[in-house]
């Protein structure tokens, strides 16, 4: 087959390499600390974990949507660009696909250590009732990791055959219902306010996008993929989803404080005002909006720092899922009900421990793991090429 060999990036960040060395030895001894983690986890099993039967979900189902979303978000990016036969933009594509994957496994394995018996999680699959959300979700699971593999299957060797261009529609098609339907997961638990409501698909979906693609615009600036070009393209991308996810959570705080429901004001004050206010106001608004919106508007098109921001926007998205996972499930169902029972569990507020915190850098280690691999593994830093049939 006669190909055609696209160009190199030019005017990408010079680093000589140490960056890539510096992600090496992060990402390995994320993976030290999560194995200090595991044993912790199966030894003594939810013991050491400080979720409870008020607050059962934490800082793993956190960082599962988070993951699971910026997956989703940087799948359907590589997509978009096949779709819309961007050959420039190819090598930043199958980056993009490879990142898809290494968030796609820390995320899943986030949700598996959350359960009461993971090894049982195959129950999942054939002990479900036909009408949960959830039990849908695990076969999408399935399904998108298929479509995922197989994706990059397609581009090995840095070869773009024309049926890719025809098989991104139908990735696109499903990281968008992926995403939607992880919102709706949450949308549809009518006994939480924070939760119940039509616009969280469409957060998700939002999200979803806005980190994935910082993602995987961090992740070719350490590999050095990022050109001048790409880095314009990317940064307002990431201006636009800002901009969406600002209106969005403007539109969700000011009626839902407005209308003063107490189920829902209160879980929002908790976000504004409560013992973690800086998580919304410094970690996700501060961090995660101001500083890289600031960094894309008035620096546009510096490799960089669009890698920065983008790394920030990504950050980000623990915060923001933090904020949507505890505050509503730190509110009494009843009033008073704190009081009237108390012993080891029954408790509204939750720090994560030591073990949950080290289990969930393994994860992290494990996606960067991957990534670091499959970029050698897959000759990603080979330039790309595309077939005859596409030109």
């Amino acid at each position: 087959m006669t190909t055609v060999k696209m160009p190199i990036p030019e005017n990408v960040v010079g680093v000589q390499g140490w960056v890539q060395r510096v992600a090496w030895i992060l990402a390995i001894a994320c993976v030290v600390a999560g194995a200090a983690g595991l044993y912790l986890r199966f030894a003594t099993a939810h013991a050491t974990a400080n979720y409870g039967s008020h607050v059962p979900w934490g800082l793993w189902i956190a960082a599962y949507v988070a993951l699971v979303s910026a997956s989703a978000g940087a799948f359907g990016f590589a997509a978009v660009i096949f779709t819309m036969h961007k050959t420039e933009y190819y090598g930043l594509a199958r980056l993009a696909m490879l990142v898809a994957i290494g968030a796609f496994a820390a995320g899943m394995v986030n949700v598996w250590l959350d359960l009461g018996h993971p090894f049982r999680f195959w129950k999942l699959f054939v002990d479900t009732s036909r009408t949960s959300i959830m039990g849908w979700m695990a076969w999408f699971y399935v399904i998108y990791g298929l479509i995922l593999a197989v994706g990059l299957f397609l581009t090995r060797g840095g070869v773009i055959p024309k049926l890719m261009e025809r098989y991104s529609w139908l990735a696109f098609l499903f990281a968008v219902v992926f995403a939607g339907a992880e919102g709706a997961l949450f949308g549809v638990v009518g006994a939480r306010a924070l939760w119940e409501s039509g616009l969280t698909p469409v957060f998700f979906l939002v999200e979803a996008a806005l980190f994935g693609v910082g993602l995987a615009t961090a992740a070719a600036v350490v590999f050095e993929r990022l050109s001048v070009t790409a880095a314009r393209l990317v940064g307002t991308v990431m201006l636009i989803l800002l901009a969406a996810l600002i209106v969005l959570e403007w539109a969700e705080y000011s009626t839902g404080l407005y209308a003063s429901v107490p189920a829902k004001s209160n879980a929002l004050m908790v976000i504004l005002a409560g013992p973690f206010w800086w998580v919304f106001w410094i970690l996700h608004l501060g961090l995660g909006v101001v500083m890289p919106g600031l960094l894309l508007l008035f620096r546009r098109g510096h490799v960089l720092l669009t890698g920065i921001a983008g790394g920030l926007i990504a950050a980000m998205g623990l915060a923001t899922k933090l904020n949507l996972v505890l505050p509503a499930l730190a509110q009494e169902e009843l009033e008073g009900l704190a009081h009237a029972f108390t012993g080891p569990g029954l408790i509204f507020h939750y720090f994560p421990s030591t073990m949950e915190w080290l289990l969930w850098l393994g994860t992290l280690g494990l996606g960067g793991v991957i990534v670091l691999v499959g970029y050698r593994l897959l000759g990603l830093s080979q330039p790309t090429q595309s077939s005859s049939a596409n030109k």
